[in-house]
């Protein structure tokens, strides 16, 4: 089972808590006609110990962090605008433009996370301390 505890701005601000077999029916929940609303959660997922952030800014992309116990990882979009900051939600929740990727490639990561329990190899991956100084990012 996937336990989810998602918050969007669709509507006000809205939380979503509760879990689901599948990654689908989580996209089901989320998306209306595959578009995905600002939002900010994580994913944790019960016979792995693995807890997933995911964070969506319609304009940036997916921001994807997977902590296990090999440490936290975050992906990397673009390294040279690490040091640009978006405001996901209007409210000074900023992070770095660098590490968000496509949606598609976002859910993809997730699922062959919680699959073979490998971090997707389409996609870079950054650590906490390979990050510039200025950067930032969501660690929940």
């Amino acid at each position: 089972m996937i336990h989810y505890n998602i918050d969007t701005t669709e509507n006000g601000y809205n939380s979503l808590i509760g879990k689901v077999k599948s990654l689908e029916e989580l996209k089901n929940i989320l998306a209306k006609n595959e578009v995905f609303p600002d939002l900010v959660g994580s994913l944790s997922i019960e016979d792995i110990g693995v807890s997933v952030c995911i964070c969506v800014e319609k304009e940036a992309g997916f921001h994807v962090g997977i902590t296990d116990d090999s440490g936290t990882y975050f992906s990397l979009g673009n390294k040279e605008l690490l040091t640009e900051l978006v405001d996901v939600w209007g409210d000074d929740l900023y992070i770095s433009k660098g590490l968000f990727i496509p949606p598609h490639l976002a859910w993809k990561a997730i699922e062959e996370y919680i699959t073979f329990q490998k971090l997707c190899a389409e996609i870079n991956w950054v650590t906490p301390e390979n990050l510039p100084e200025e950067a930032n990012f969501l660690e929940l």
